[in-house]
């Protein structure tokens, strides 16, 4: 069974995803935007027996934080509404290229806090997992974090 996790978003390099392997291998990619990721997938041949958890913004209808002033206040709420929009699209990018069944959507408040890089070693070192590459920032840790979610 190979796991993979996404964390999709809209700011440029924001959007990673995770692939953990039969071998307990894990390696992350780091995408430019939806479309980058789109030709990753579309350029891989894919096993059939896949589980992919993907955190979906969009399932979350919460207001953002309104502090600061009217242009802060602003492109916070754009900043929101493009990452609900990315999400989705990856969502459903993914339910038609490999089938609804093998998508599962997270929301935010379902995949819960950010694992800091400590919390996130201690949890590959349980798991037994081998990471290839370096550079684990927050991004490919969350998408690690879904990976793990089944």
């Amino acid at each position: 069974m190979i796991s993979i996790g996404i964390d999709p978003a809209f700011r440029k390099t924001g959007f990673a995803a995770v692939i953990i392997d039969d071998q307990k291998e894990v390696q992350a990619y780091q995408f430019k935007g939806f479309l980058d990721f789109m030709r990753f997938v579309k350029s891989r041949e894919w096993p059939k027996d896949l589980h992919i958890t993907i955190e979906n913004s969009n399932l979350q209808n919460t207001s953002f934080d309104l502090k600061g002033t009217k242009g802060v206040i602003a492109r916070k709420g754009r900043n929101v509404g493009a990452n609900q929009a990315a999400s989705q699209y990856t969502v459903d990018f993914c339910k038609f290229h490999f089938g609804a069944e093998k998508v599962h959507e997270v929301s935010p408040k379902q995949k819960g806090k950010k694992w800091t890089a400590q919390q996130f070693k201690l949890i590959v070192s349980q798991n037994k997992h081998i990471l290839l590459g370096k550079n684990w920032g927050q991004d490919k840790r969350d998408a690690y974090k879904l990976a793990l979610m089944k």
